[in-house]
């Protein structure tokens, strides 16, 4: 059964709490949520930074889920949500130089806690940060803003439906403190699965590097099954979101027990049997989360493979490696004659003077070397939402040039860019988790498949710079149109060459696990001609 999160499912209201006026928002307060564990127990302090325009007081039931979970685990947690500014953090934090206002409001909410009776201890021990989606980049700066080498300013970091920095001192590997990355698999927006494979990476990278006693318990990257966005703050529910599969009371338990099952790992007064459990839980989450994001991972590595340096120092691309055969078009038993290795170029202008070529082996096989390039969507300040490559371009041999040198004729000729796209599609769903195949196979728009858009002239560098791979969303489809730059054995300029850009596997996973399954513009309808020359494949 498929919810959105409703009025009607609101927990908020049924929750009492202390608040007090801030002018930071005409009907926002500082909300300070007593402890509901035994006050003799170590008290501990969670500030909990709202998302962005979303109203505080929709995080009090997710505060009070956190909260009781880690009164089960003998946590005695108290947890404020400050009111912020036009309810955008971004405005009073933006950049670690520029945090003072947003550290203020944070400030504030502890000093009506203390009012409340909230006893402050060691802020590098007892204080807790936390954010949710905009909030939860925020968290992630204000943190940074008041650290130090000597001297941290809180005791670890939980984002959730967010991120801390892709790269730098404060990347998932290199942060000084424990982080717990709680996403979900349906969030519609920046926190999407496909985005959050960037961490996930980082996890697998301290697994190598720490153990994954070490990993899990101190730097869990996490994709809760079946939850949205929208499940952090019940009650407002997030533009371009996707609908969730679980109901609000489950999803806000869940979201509860993983946070406090992370904070149970990091307590020392936790028993040795509520931190085995804790992590249980946690190991259980990961594994899923792990099914559900390496096929990401392998697909990413299909577009660049940076430790194949056999050609080129900045390694190669599987996939341009296996185009060149597609493209060859020659019958299974010429086609084993055929070795390609594909040389990679990370800057585009050493892919233009790059040009495949061959050598003619002694024993009747041909070594095919083909150039590799990708382009990315722009990433500003880590504020991009799609991770995987926009296209990889491909320089290659054509079917004449192949079957000239093997002394043969093609199976098939003229073997069109489209095909490589085809055959993205089809790795991308033999790759995909279970949940992400039938999701998309039951619910999501599919793909509708151009005919290839000749470069003008055959001019490379208009090819290298100019064309792209065109991908545009319709109420039916994602519709796929390669630029294709070919020219025959007889012309004058780099004769016999195929170069072609091409949809990558890890877009097409990108677009299944969550855009495909957003409705369509009825705008965005492919007109009846175009329509009738397109493939639909779902």
């Amino acid at each position: 059964m498929r919810y959105q999160t409703a009025a009607s499912l609101v927990l908020v209201a049924c929750f009492s709490s202390v608040v007090v006026p801030f002018a930071a928002a005409a009907d926002d307060e500082h909300i300070v949520l007593k402890p509901q564990g035994s006050s003799s127990t170590p008290q501990k302090m969670l500030v909990f930074i709202p998302g962005g325009k979303v109203p505080n007081q929709h995080y009090e039931a997710t505060a009070r889920a956190i909260q009781a979970a880690a009164a089960e685990k003998q946590i005695n947690l108290w947890v404020v949500i400050p009111a912020v500014f036009q309810r955008l953090c971004i405005i009073s934090c933006t950049s670690p130089k520029i945090c003072a206002p947003l550290h203020g409001a944070a400030e504030a909410a502890l000093t009506v806690a203390q009012g409340q009776g909230w006893a402050r201890g060691t802020d590098s021990e007892d204080l807790w940060l936390a954010g949710h989606s905009l909030g939860g980049v925020c968290a992630n700066t204000l943190f940074q803003a008041y650290s130090s080498p000597s001297a941290l300013p809180y005791a670890g970091l939980i984002v959730m439906g967010s991120y801390v920095d892709e790269t730098g001192d404060h990347d998932l590997v290199n942060f000084p403190t424990p982080v717990l990355t709680l996403n979900v698999e349906l969030d519609g927006g920046l926190a999407r699965p496909g985005k959050t494979s960037v961490w996930w990476r980082q996890h697998l990278e301290l697994m190598s590097s720490k153990g994954e006693g070490y990993a899990l318990a101190n730097k869990p990257v996490i994709v809760l099954p079946e939850l949205n966005h929208t499940n952090f703050c019940p009650g407002f529910d997030v533009p371009g979101d996707l609908p969730a599969e679980v109901d609000q009371a489950t999803a806000t338990g869940l979201i509860g027990q993983s946070v406090a099952a992370f904070l149970v790992l990091q307590m020392n007064t936790s028993s040795t049997a509520e931190k085995a459990a804790a992590a249980a839980l946690l190991s259980e989450q990961v594994a899923w989360t792990k099914q559900l994001l390496t096929p990401y991972l392998k697909a990413q590595d299909l577009e660049r493979m940076p430790s194949d340096t056999k050609i080129s120092a900045e390694g190669a691309s599987p996939f341009c490696a296996h185009a060149q055969h597609m493209v060859a078009g020659m019958s299974d038993s010429d086609d084993a004659r055929i070795e390609v290795q594909d040389g990679f170029h990370v800057d585009s202008q050493n892919l233009e003077h790059c040009h495949p070529n061959w050598t003619s082996l002694n024993d009747g096989r041909i070594l095919i070397r083909s150039c590799g390039h990708t382009d990315y969507y722009p990433d500003i300040s880590n504020t991009g939402t799609i991770t995987a490559a926009s296209e990889i371009a491909c320089k290659m041999l054509s079917s004449d040039r192949v079957a000239e040198q093997l002394k043969t004729v093609a199976a098939v000729t003229n073997v069109p860019c489209s095909e490589g796209n085809r055959y993205a599609v089809s790795v991308a769903e033999q790759l995909a988790a279970p949940s992400t195949l039938e999701r998309f196979r039951s619910q999501g728009r599919g793909w509708c498949f151009l005919d290839d858009a000749h470069t003008a002239g055959n001019i490379g560098p208009l090819w290298v710079f100019k064309d792209a791979l065109q991908l545009e969303e319709n109420a039916t489809c994602m519709s796929v149109t390669s630029p294709v730059l070919f020219t025959e054995l007889d012309d004058q300029i780099y004769p016999g060459s195929h170069y072609c850009k091409f949809l990558s596997p890890a877009r097409a996973l990108d677009w299944m696990m969550t855009d495909s399954l957003k409705p369509g513009k009825k705008s965005q309808k492919l007109t009846e001609a175009t329509a009738a020359t397109a493939e639909i494949l779902i």
